[in-house]
């Protein structure tokens, strides 16, 4: 299939070199020319020179003007030029004399007509030659640009995924050891929660260790996952833990990175719930506006201390931004405030983006909706 494309292109330019030049032909000489016989003589002219083409290809890319060895490649494609000009100009007017040739009565004899036109229009030849080689050149440079950006662009998908995958390897230990850590001081004091949370965590992993799809996945998806994180933190935390959702049915449907939402919920729970000792509420909403999906995360807490400087981010929020970035680059928004009355909010704005399988998005627009309780949590209050 290549090879034909390179074929109609090369029919095309040629097609459009005679019509050229036999233009060119017609007023230069004031239409002294007969039409039929400049436009024969340049097909005739050009069609060898297109028979040269493989050649002079060839000779390109065996020495190509590159360095070290531009200067000596250069005189190689020369020297190819300087003996396929005299062999084309012989071959052009040998086929026009023996076909059709006007001017006889100038010209009587093939070696009169190779002293005045073959060798009268030697350096028109080479010059052709010399013409093609560039553009065979370019050609060639034009590929090889090509391909070094794929392979480019390739080289930055694949170090974007091993940079997924390495944040998402990163953020899963510290979520377990932060679990196990719980699990381990409910041993003693409440044995029977800490088994339960064992089975949660081991349904976490499950599913965790099970989910092979790509990087994206619904929002709907995203909170049945998360859902399995904050039963945990539920069953730990007990009545203090207080969730609300406000989440647009539309916005369920909307794609958006694995496990984003876990460390969100991770660090209002952990530097807010945590630190309270009566009820602490966790609100999470999601709208869309217009061509984004707005996420908000906030929670009550203590009040931080800005005369210690902006905060610092721990593994779950650092992964967090980083994945956003890559996934995004600049087309997103990242915000962490300090709400005045205590606690964090976290505003995050992606691009609105649904799954391509109308079925599938309208299964997802059927799961339960905005301030319904986690079907997790549900199961594991039970």
């Amino acid at each position: 299939m290549r090879r034909w494309s390179r074929l109609r292109l090369v029919i095309l330019a040629w097609a459009g070199t005679c019509a050229f030049f036999t233009a060119v032909l017609e007023v230069s000489e004031f239409g002294h020319k007969p039409l039929g016989f400049a436009l024969y003589s340049n097909a005739v002219h050009f069609a060898f020179w297109g028979l040269t083409l493989p050649l002079l290809e060839r000779c390109i890319r065996l020495f190509p003007l590159k360095r070290p060895n531009r200067i000596r490649n250069g005189a190689i494609c020369l020297g190819l030029v300087a003996l396929l000009a005299p062999a084309v100009s012989i071959a052009h007017w040998g086929v026009v004399f023996l076909t059709w040739f006007p001017y006889r009565s100038y010209d009587p004899t093939f070696s009169a007509v190779f002293q005045h036109e073959v060798f009268g229009f030697l350096p028109n030849q080479i010059l052709i030659g010399i013409v093609l080689a560039t553009v065979l050149e370019a050609w060639e440079v034009l590929k090889d640009l090509q391909a070094e950006r794929v392979r480019s662009m390739e080289l930055e998908r694949q170090l974007a995924v091993s940079r997924l995958e390495a944040l998402r390897m990163q953020l899963h230990p510290h979520f377990l050891f932060n679990t196990l850590h719980a699990v381990a001081s409910l041993t003693v004091e409440d044995p029977p929660t800490a088994r339960r949370m064992v089975i949660a965590l081991g349904d976490l992993l499950r599913s965790t260790l099970k989910d092979a799809g790509g990087p994206m996945r619904p929002l709907a998806e995203e909170l049945e996952y998360s859902d399995l994180y904050l039963g945990i933190e539920r069953l730990r935390l007990g009545a203090r833990l207080v969730l609300n959702y406000d989440i647009e049915p539309s916005a369920t449907r909307a794609l958006v990175p694995q496990f984003l939402l876990q460390p969100l919920f991770e660090n209002a729970i952990r530097h807010g719930v945590s630190h309270q000792t009566g009820p602490c509420e966790v609100r999470f909403s999601a709208v869309r506006k217009l061509d984004a999906l707005e996420i908000k995360i906030r929670n009550a807490g203590p009040k931080r201390d800005v005369s210690q400087g902006p905060p610092r981010f721990g593994v779950g929020l650092t992964n967090t931004v980083d994945r956003l970035r890559i996934h995004y680059e600049n087309r997103h928004t990242f915000t962490y405030t300090d709400r005045p009355e205590g606690g964090v909010q976290i505003e995050i704005s992606i691009p609105y983006t649904v799954p391509g399988d109308a079925g599938k998005a309208d299964e997802l627009n059927r799961k339960p909706q905005a301030n319904m309780r986690p079907q997790a949590l549900e199961e594991l209050s039970n």
